[in-house]
């Protein structure tokens, strides 16, 4: 199973998925033969395609203004992505994930088994961390997660 974060780390809570894979790394030895693959892409949701398997498994995770009280979170799968994710073709990433997810299906790229995580932020800037709600909703994140790599053991 693949655990990929899309996010700037540098511009507030688009960093959530990187402290989340920080906090999946410190919980899983390198060496554990249940852990995931953690991959952080930082803002190139594009390079999502390349590590999409057909037949795979996968968990992304992202902030993503959905309309949700900041700190939220939900969990969706790609074809939802359009609906659940508010202005996502504009996102920090240059091309949202549910663009990402169409070129991925229409190359046949697309993981028989993907779960997409969203963080709704409260504070998307740059140069800052962050926020207490989006840091509070981390370790639920984590959970989620291992729970799916659990549920496919």
């Amino acid at each position: 199973m693949k655990v990929i974060a899309v996010g700037n780390a540098f511009c507030g809570d688009d960093g959530v998925g990187a402290a989340v894979l920080a906090q999946l790394g410190a919980i899983w030895p390198a060496d554990a033969a249940d852990r995931p693959e953690l991959i952080d892409l930082g803002t190139d949701a594009l390079a999502l395609v390349d590590h999409l398997e057909p037949g795979g498994r996968c968990v992304v995770v992202d902030a993503a203004q959905m309309g949700l009280p900041p700190g939220e979170v939900a969990m969706f799968r790609p074809e939802e992505a359009r609906l659940r994710i508010r202005g996502d073709g504009l996102s920090l990433h240059g091309l949202g994930l549910a663009e990402a997810f169409g070129l991925a299906a229409h190359l046949g790229r697309m993981p028989k088994d993907l779960l997409v995580i969203g963080v709704e932020p409260a504070r998307v800037a740059m140069g800052s961390g962050l926020s207490d709600v989006v840091a509070a909703a981390v370790p639920r994140v984590v959970g989620l997660i291992q729970a799916e790599v659990l549920r496919h053991e």
